[in-house]
């Protein structure tokens, strides 16, 4: 009778020991978790901001576009209308070189505002990778707790499995989101 109450005493033991490895299992993840909601946070901020400053420097654009033709049509109207002289060449020489220099500055002409503009849709589309991945990563590990805390319910070492497996997919996709988004395909 001692053989079989020591017997049981060390399949509850075991299985005490189990559930222990099993919350402990669960902390980690639910640590994963919280850096990949926060990568999420920081991708979702940067994404907004580089939209933003991407549409604004496309907006700065369209504006050098209205005041270089602006420019043109009263360097043209000048031309016809303005008595002949000196003053009329000059104005018109202004307004032209007003018109170039929207068009082809290179510090702050069209130019250079669209390439500023596409390096911002860069990052734009850097940080939505970012923010895909870091959710993709999130989803995978809150189920990994729900498998993980149904085995201790269920005393089932396959949804611990399953839980452990799903749970090393999300922490690949939060790493993958922190260096390579690129490569998170799911």
């Amino acid at each position: 009778m001692s053989e079989t109450m020591e017997t049981h005493e060390h399949a509850e033991a075991a299985a005490e020991s189990g559930r222990r490895g099993s919350a402990m299992l669960i902390a980690v993840v639910a640590a994963g978790l919280a850096f990949a909601e926060q990568g999420s946070q920081h991708a979702q901020t940067s994404m907004s901001a580089n939209a933003v400053a991407a549409a604004d420097l496309w907006a700065e654009y369209q504006a050098k576009s209205i005041r270089a033709n602006q420019s043109k049509d009263l360097a043209s109207m000048a031309a016809v209308l303005a008595p002949a002289g000196p003053d009329r060449d000059a104005l018109v020489a202004k307004l032209r070189g007003d018109a170039d220099h929207f068009e082809a500055d290179k510090t702050s002409g069209k130019p250079a505002i669209a390439a500023h503009a596409r390096a911002e849709e860069a990052a734009r589309d850097a940080a939505h990778e970012r923010l895909e991945a870091y959710e993709n990563a999130a989803a995978l590990l809150q189920l990994a707790i729900v498998l993980i805390t149904a085995s201790v319910i269920a005393r089932s070492k396959l949804l611990l499995t399953g839980g452990f497996v799903i749970a090393v997919a999300g922490a690949l996709a939060a790493i993958l989101g922190l260096f390579r988004p690129d490569l998170v395909i799911w």
